[in-house]
């Protein structure tokens, strides 16, 4: 029989796993869970996965998997980090914060700068509700609302005259 340092140091070792995820992620349950499969071909399945409050993911197969095991109890598991080796972010500056998508590169990212960047990988950023701008809008291309270019527009009811006219009047 193991003496109770020799088992203790055993449990502290078997309580954090590092692995891979080896099925999709299952989301039919109020917690995700993961099938995971740590160094020796030890696999584990319905391995809850927590995330932080107001964050998630769902991490693919193949993602790296950080695994704490309560009391290093191997059947006791709970994933606690997921990363992506494959598509990860590794152009950030110093301080940078990005969220980002790693199979097709969108990015949120907060620049060192203070600059927001939003950058989607489509070139299309849907905006699904009022957008309120507080300061001047500085556009570079065409604006175009409910298919009328503010660039190449006609108006058939406006006659051509001579002058300016005065600012617009808000209404």
């Amino acid at each position: 029989m193991a003496d109770p340092f020799t088992r203790l140091a055993r449990r502290v070792a078997m309580a954090l796993g590092l692995g891979r995820q080896s099925s999709d992620t299952d989301e039919t349950a109020n917690t995700p869970t993961l099938q995971v499969t740590l160094p020796g071909g030890e696999v584990r399945s319905d391995v809850p996965l927590l995330q932080h409050y107001g964050f998630h993911s769902r991490p693919v197969p193949g993602s790296d998997v950080l695994t704490v095991f309560m009391a290093g109890d191997r059947t006791r598991g709970v994933a606690v980090a997921t990363g992506d080796q494959r598509g990860r972010i590794t152009d950030l500056k110093p301080g940078e914060v990005c969220v980002y998508h790693p199979r097709t590169g969108s990015k949120i990212l907060l620049a060192e700068n203070g600059d927001i960047e939003i950058v989607p990988a489509s070139g299309v950023l849907k905006i699904t509700a009022e957008l309120q701008l507080d300061g001047p809008m500085i556009a570079t291309g065409d604006i175009v609302a409910d298919e009328v270019s503010l660039q190449n527009h006609l108006t058939s009811e406006v006659q051509s005259g001579q002058g300016t006219s005065g600012k617009p009047v808000s209404g």
